[in-house]
């Protein structure tokens, strides 16, 4: 396991930091909440931009190097992806970009939580252990953790690798449908963009019959270097102060609940 304390680790992770998002991480390693960090006994910590990123990158979970390491995506699948991203270094870089997981921990055999029937977990509440299903163990770490750290950074672009992580951060199932098209997240003022997990695009590099999925995978990454700019630049949604906007998007919740008579806003 990394020998490194959390100052170090910060230190060497994180290319620009606040005194909130320290705070913050420091909080997310002392976290025993779920069964999950008994395995491995190490809380992961995200790396790159931890100041004002563009891009926040939101895989699945840690993999055996990235535990010991305490660094996400340095594994195969990790270099696979970050290969990709060096193709465009002056879009995609440590200053620019975040990169996190949906589960802070690494679970049991690389296997990530599944639901009922799997594994029985146990997640603590008023100090006592109670049990859990896969499924609701990762949405307690996602609510406690990667929806606090997208509020805390308040990317512009959020890229979703995964499938996993595009059911707990997007609430969608099936990756090959969901992925390569651009979505706009009311949720964090941010638009969202999805893409397989490197993972699988090394599976089916062996494949003969799924060679494509590489190539997709390498097309989805220059799609989002290429168009970004655009997709923020036209959306006058992300321009607007986040007062303002949440005020609009209030506004709009009660429109379509037919709360309130229809607006000009609308048009």
């Amino acid at each position: 396991m990394c020998l490194m304390n959390l100052q170090e680790i910060l230190d060497r992770n994180f290319t620009g930091i606040t005194d909130s998002y320290r705070d913050f991480a420091r909080e997310k390693d002392e976290c025993r909440c779920c069964s999950i960090y008994e395995h491995y006994k190490q809380v992961g910590q995200s790396e790159g931009n931890a100041k004002d990123p563009t891009f926040m990158f939101i895989g699945e979970a840690l993999g055996q190097e990235e535990a010991e390491q305490v660094r996400p995506f340095i594994g195969r699948a990790g270099q696979r992806m970050r290969s990709e991203l060096r193709k465009y270094k002056s879009t995609f870089n440590k200053n620019t970009c975040l990169i996190s997981n949906a589960l802070s921990c690494r679970p049991l055999g690389n296997k990530f939580p599944g639901g009922v029937t799997a594994q029985v977990y146990w997640l603590k509440f008023d100090g006592k252990n109670k049990k859990s299903n896969g499924r609701s163990t990762v949405s307690y770490c996602v609510d406690r953790w990667v929806h606090r750290e997208i509020k805390l950074l308040k990317p512009k672009v959020i890229v979703i690798v995964g499938g996993q992580s595009l059911e707990f951060i997007r609430e969608e199932r099936g990756i090959t449908a969901a992925r390569g098209e651009w979505k706009f997240l009311p949720k964090y003022k941010a638009w969202s963009f999805a893409i397989f997990h490197p993972s699988y695009v090394l599976r089916c590099e062996k494949s003969t019959e799924k060679s494509y999925v590489a190539d997709l995978f390498d097309q989805d990454i220059k799609k989002i270097a290429n168009t970004w700019r655009s997709v923020i630049a036209n959306d006058p949604r992300m321009q607007m102060p986040d007062e303002e906007f949440e005020r609009v998007r209030a506004l709009e919740f009660c429109i379509d609940k037919r709360m309130v008579k229809d607006s000009p806003l609308r048009g």
